[in-house]
């Protein structure tokens, strides 16, 4: 039962085909990782991650009128400096260009059609809702390893 879906029957029911896609889970995932170490003392490393777009939950026959969520690329960066034997700094961006992405989506009934998007029980409307992925982010730390 998808009743949220574009093309549900009035019992909420969708046909499913076997070569429909599942939802969630992308056609396409790459994942890359970069890493250079001019010395023992230090490491600097990207990693790019890719995922082509999916269908929403409740979009089990691929048909739904919001179509897919759309794919995304990001860019990660890290690096170490060892400064004694257990000693090292370390620093780390995630999403460096600050990319705007869903990694997840799910069909579901709005209520906040209301002025001003208020509360409005007896006018919802079906719509995609999306799991916005990580903004960018930035950390520098020290670590030490103890014996």
């Amino acid at each position: 039962m998808t009743p949220s879906n574009s093309t549900a029957d009035a019992e909420g029911s969708i046909l499913v085909r076997p070569h429909d896609r599942i939802p969630g889970i992308p056609q396409h995932n790459l994942k890359l990782r970069l890493q250079y170490e001019p010395s023992d003392q230090l490491s600097i490393g990207a990693h790019l991650i890719y995922s082509s777009s999916v269908f929403a939950r409740g979009d089990e026959n691929n048909q739904d009128i919001n179509g897919r969520v759309p794919g995304y690329t990001v860019v990660n960066l890290d690096g170490r400096y060892g400064v004694a034997k257990r000693l090292e700094i370390f620093a780390r961006v995630v999403n460096l260009f600050d990319k705007r992405y869903a990694n997840f989506g799910v069909l579901g009934q709005n209520f906040f059609t209301g002025p001003d998007h208020s509360f409005d029980g007896n006018s919802t409307i079906n719509e995609q809702f999306r799991g916005l992925g990580t903004p960018r982010g930035a950390w520098i730390g020290v670590r030490y390893q103890w014996e």
